[in-house]
């Protein structure tokens, strides 16, 4: 047989493997004309391999408004790259029979066959991995305009505690521009004295199995400005492994004046308290159905009780030698101004009470204390003694 006719049987076996490939291949020759396409080609462009065969390859390429360049000069071309670069797959635009399109990857490679030059393209569709970069792409883009917007401070560090990321809220909230502190040790943003414990903090989440922690439910979380100042922090850290590489991101926030508001009104309560409770007068504070609230210790000292008031209804508490009881003309009086006061109108009453065997009179008045939208929150009731005739 002459060496330069095809052997039949060879050609069925090279046949027989390429149709047994899962990738897509097809064979043309210099000028672009189809002469092979193996059963993944057919299969990926909707064609049978036989209506493939003579047709142009910009059947499967026809031109677009975004691509300038000639496919048939594209593989030569390509064909001619170094072997770096030939090696990569380039992405383009591919025409299904049905006329949908499709993104593939293709890598062509040029040879001779019985002195004939053919190129053998490989082609991968890639549409839905297409799409997937297009929404990780579009995702990305959003978690970075989130980022950026962001009113907590956000800093990520990675494995070692380098800063890996640093949002605009954070420059302001320490002071620092961000490439100031790429690649530089969290510690630069930690007070001196709190560096060690916070170190040991992150690597104790580290090896937790938790994947988030507010950093400041044992102790206060201290963070340091550039020009030094020490400032609170409420901190929550995540940590994620992407890409096999484990990141730690924390969300800041300065609770500075938080603190002072909490301070303030911790004292403001605090003196209030002193006040209330060392008053000479009986004060107690009541629901609107009348149950005791608060009693200071005045009040409680014009009972016998031996618990707590906190609760009962004011006309039913065990007053001193009262002729208030459960159920008596006194206590329906005394029930009657309360429930008074609670719907708006301040009340004042006589009550009579007995201490050491004394008589001990007293002016007792009730005044509404306002909430919102005309409704009555609380009723306070004071004792007030009259002086002894």
């Amino acid at each position: 047989m002459n060496d330069t006719q095809p052997d039949v049987r060879e050609a069925s076996f090279h046949e027989t493997v390429l149709n047994g490939l899962p990738e897509a291949v097809l064979v043309t020759t210099a000028d672009g004309t189809i002469v092979f396409a193996n059963a993944a080609a057919s299969s990926l462009f909707h064609y049978p391999a036989a209506e493939l065969v003579d047709q142009p390859l910009t059947l499967l390429t026809p031109p677009t408004p975004g691509r300038r360049a000639n496919i048939v000069e594209w593989l030569a071309r390509w064909a001619a790259a170094p072997d770096v670069e030939q090696s990569r797959y380039l992405d383009i635009t591919a025409r299904r029979k049905d006329g949908g399109e499709l993104t593939v990857e293709v890598r062509v490679r040029a040879g001779d066959v019985h002195g004939q030059r053919r190129y053998f393209i490989s082609v991968r569709d890639n549409t839905v991995r297409r799409y997937e970069q297009l929404a990780l792409k579009d995702a990305n883009l959003r978690a970075a305009r989130i980022l950026m917007v962001a009113a907590d401070a956000i800093v990520s560090i990675d494995a070692a505690q380098k800063i890996i990321l640093f949002n605009p809220a954070a420059e302001q909230m320490f002071g620092y521009r961000v490439d100031e502190v790429m690649g530089q040790d969290l510690a630069m943003l930690i007070p001196r004295p709190s560096r060690a414990v916070h170190g040991a903090k992150v690597e104790s989440f580290r090896r937790s199995k938790t994947a988030s922690r507010m950093m400041s439910e044992r102790s206060e979380v201290l963070g340091r400005r550039r020009n030094g100042d020490v400032f609170p922090v409420e901190a929550t850290i995540t940590k994620v492994m992407a890409g096999g590489q484990l990141t730690f991101t924390a969300h800041l926030r300065d609770v500075t004046e938080r603190n002072r508001a909490r301070d303030r009104l911790i004292e403001s309560e605090r003196r209030i308290r002193a006040v209330f409770d060392h008053s000479t007068e009986a004060i107690a504070l009541l629901a609107p159905d009348g149950a005791i609230l608060e009693i200071n210790r005045a009040g409680a000292a014009l009972t016998s009780a031996n618990g707590p008031l906190v609760g009962a209804p004011l006309w039913e508490a065990p007053w001193l030698g009262a002729a208030v009881a459960a159920g008596s003309a006194e206590a329906g009086q005394l029930m009657a101004a309360v429930l008074a006061a609670a719907g708006g109108a301040p009340q004042r009453l006589s009550a009579s009470l007995v201490r050491d065997g004394r008589p001990l009179p007293i002016q007792v008045r009730l005044t509404p204390i306002p909430g919102g939208e005309g409704r009555v929150d609380y009723v306070l009731a004071e004792g007030v003694f009259e002086p002894a005739a």
